[in-house]
């Protein structure tokens, strides 16, 4: 093995190393470029399958069941186990009637931020890049009713807390790790469940977009000062669906590929004889208070959720409690 330099030649210790630091700048960068690449969220994604709620043949079709309730007809009415809700919040999701959705007002409703992933959603993901091909924004589209989401990622700021809200909302990111971490604020008011149960328009959320191979997990937090105790977390995943798309411009729609998500005619459903009535319930009359519970046999404050519902403890609280 050949000796390192002395001081006094012409060549120090630090000029022998230079190499070996050049080719540990270089592993750095090319670990970064297949992190980067390896964590990619571009692409299709495609929901897990459908599940009980159009039968277990769909589910063994696609290879996934997941939250089937939620992307097909939607939860029970009152089914509120394991989300922090304030007294407020379950006032007002025990006052909601689904009949609401027939409104003219609300039927073209989107999904917001709050929910939309858990909704039916086939993502399609893109990135917006600058002249010198770096990522300054991607693109999410495919959540139901089309509120598209933009995560910026050119670290420009939030709007001003009196700039208008969408039911996307103004949403910026950044990669931790191989994480995109983003945040998302200027959210209309909606809900984080679709059985009444609220969300305002002071709410941000916080979502986490992981790759793990070919499945995408997103998970979302939740923080609402109005109606929640505590931050309200989901998770789900989707897969990818690899696609040729050979891009056609002045090409009408033609409706396919769930069209029927993206677009609303609003028209009148129910016959009423009052034209201003607003469906609701007052919330301690809500006929479906007990309906769950009595299938589950358990307590119907049980199913009234808050903040303790959410954890394994709980069971012990109920224990000799009936």
């Amino acid at each position: 093995m050949r000796p390192l330099p002395s001081r006094n030649s012409g060549m120090n210790v630090a000029d022998s190393l230079r190499p070996l630091g050049c080719l540990a700048i270089t592993f750095v960068v090319l670990c970064g470029s297949l992190t980067a690449a390896e964590t990619d969220i571009v692409g299709y994604w495609n929901q897990p399958a459908f599940g009980t709620v159009l039968g277990p043949g769909i589910a063994a079709v696609f290879g996934f069941e997941e939250d089937s309730t939620e992307r097909a007809d939607g939860p029970a009415p009152v089914d509120y186990i394991g989300i922090p809700l304030n007294e407020e919040a379950r006032a007002r999701a025990l006052s909601y009637d689904g009949s609401l959705l027939s409104v003219p007002e609300h039927q073209c409703m989107p999904h917001p931020a709050q929910y939309s992933f858990w909704g039916p959603a086939n993502l399609r993901i893109t990135e917006e890049l600058d002249d010198n091909l770096d990522i300054v924004a991607y693109h999410v589209a495919g959540t139901f009713r089309r509120a598209d989401r933009v995560i910026y990622l050119d670290g420009r700021p939030h709007p001003s807390e009196y700039a208008p809200h969408t039911w996307a909302g103004f949403t910026t990111g950044k990669w931790v790790g191989n994480t995109l971490v983003t945040t998302t604020t200027h959210i209309k008011w909606g809900w984080i469940r679709r059985n009444g149960v609220p969300a305002s328009d002071q709410a941000t959320v916080t979502t986490f977009y992981t790759r793990n191979g070919n499945v995408l997990t997103v998970t979302w937090m939740v923080h609402d000062p109005l109606y929640m105790t505590e931050t309200y977390t989901k998770s789900v995943d989707f897969i990818e669906a690899p696609r040729v798309t050979a891009a056609q411009f002045d090409t009408p729609a033609t409706g396919q590929a769930g069209g029927a998500f993206f677009k609303c005619f609003p028209g009148e459903e129910l016959a009423q004889t009052d034209p201003y009535k607003v469906p609701h319930y007052l919330p301690w009359a809500n006929p479906f208070v007990n309906e769950v519970a009595g299938k589950l046999h358990l307590l119907p404050r049980v199913l009234l959720g808050g903040a303790e519902t959410a954890y394994p403890e709980y069971r012990e609280q109920l224990r000799g409690s009936r």
